[in-house]
């Protein structure tokens, strides 16, 4: 694949995590995902899930750089959020084959990102 073209895919990737379009996300994805995040391994259903739990506080992601190599993509950015937490810059590391991400990696500042856990794990307020 082109370096143009790893570079568009992966842009439109991260894009529409951040603008919260999962259908396209889905699409993107190959069926035989596989994505890994501190240790945890999981599949295409299993990442989409975990996408969707970030959606309440994910206000966009930022992209700073992409940088491209044979059939991989490495994104970075920031991930934009309405906690406590604001931007946390973000790596993911995307193969890309037959016109659809087979692997993801990203990697992450942990403690950054543990008020966005928080504001996810919090209980929700009374309703009135």
């Amino acid at each position: 694949m082109q370096a143009s073209s790893l570079d568009r895919m992966a842009r439109s990737y991260i894009e529409a995590v951040g603008s919260h379009d999962m259908d396209t996300v889905e699409n993107l994805l190959g069926d035989d995902l596989v994505a890994t995040f501190a240790g945890t391994t999981l599949d295409k259903a299993g990442w989409t899930t975990a996408l969707k739990r970030l959606l309440p506080v994910l206000v966009s992601n930022e992209i700073r750089e992409v940088f491209t190599a044979e059939d991989r993509a490495c994104v970075v950015y920031d991930f934009i959020t309405d906690t406590a937490a604001g931007a946390v810059r973000c790596i993911e590391l995307l193969t890309i084959n037959a016109g659809k991400i087979r692997e993801i990696e990203l990697v992450l500042d942990r403690a950054a990102f543990a008020p966005v856990n928080e504001a996810l794990n919090a209980p929700a307020p009374p309703s009135e």
